[in-house]
């Protein structure tokens, strides 16, 4: 699952939003709890910035959204544009 927090960096006054993407209602709420739980580490970490985690839920079946594990910060894959060759190649595949 996914968990991403973005900022609007241009306006001081913009609130942060936060992405949960799971494939079922269960990972969204283990996203949910693991922000909760985890805020102050994640502000020292990121501060006011955006970032991008990849989690994962151990044995939902047991232990339901409680047991969540980071997998990976991808925060500077997530924010890496990508080459403009890759981008217009891929437009001008969809337009075919």
């Amino acid at each position: 699952m996914l968990l991403a927090r973005l900022t609007v960096t241009q306006r001081r006054d913009a609130r942060p939003v936060f992405l949960f993407c799971g494939q079922r209602a269960i990972t969204n709420q283990a996203a949910t709890r693991y922000l909760a739980r985890n805020h102050e580490r994640l502000h020292r970490k990121h501060g006011t910035n955006s970032f991008v985690l990849l989690l994962k839920v151990v044995n939902s079946q047991a232990y339901g959204p409680d047991v969540v594990e980071l997998v990976a910060d991808v925060t500077r894959a997530a924010q890496t544009p990508l080459p403009s060759q890759t981008v217009s190649t891929r437009a001008s595949h969809r337009a075919s």
